[in-house]
């Protein structure tokens, strides 16, 4: 047993995921998103499964293709950077939504859980991010598209 993990929980992955998750949610509560500007619902559900499935690996371990960590400490400070700056990010958006802060954005919470899977060696979390990757840039360049008109 690692200093960085339990047999199921990493406890900081844990932390670092509801980070991620909880403004996302209180964007979402006090933004109004019309769900009709996504013409293409798979990408809609590519962009969910992904984060879901990103944000329950980062905190859980299911065992399966998870070689542990190579510097846990590396991953820690990175991580714990990015997850600020991921922060400011969203802060910025609340108060005034850029273009460039939500594509940022996009990009740092990918980086996030792809350096993830590469730093902690687990293949799934790593495939749930590119995953994320790909269907938030969707979602995302949709979104900035509708509010820019």
């Amino acid at each position: 047993m690692d200093f960085f993990s339990t047999n199921l929980f990493n406890w900081y992955g844990l932390v670092f995921a509801i980070f991620l998750l909880l403004p996302d949610i209180a964007y979402i509560r006090n933004n109004k998103i019309d769900r009709t500007i996504f013409d293409n619902k798979a990408m809609l559900y590519i962009e969910r499964i992904g984060k879901y499935c990103s944000i329950f690996l980062m905190g859980i371990n299911i065992g399966v293709l998870e070689g542990g960590f190579t510097k846990p400490i590396i991953w820690m400070i990175s991580t714990c950077v990015l997850t600020v700056i991921a922060a400011i990010l969203w802060l910025l958006c609340f108060n005034r939504f850029s273009k460039l802060w939500a594509y940022l954005l996009t990009a740092v919470t990918a980086v996030i859980f792809i350096m993830s899977g590469l730093l902690q060696v687990k293949t799934l979390l790593l495939t749930a991010g590119v995953v994320y990757l790909i269907g938030q840039l969707y979602v995302t360049n949709k979104y900035v598209k509708s509010k820019m008109q």
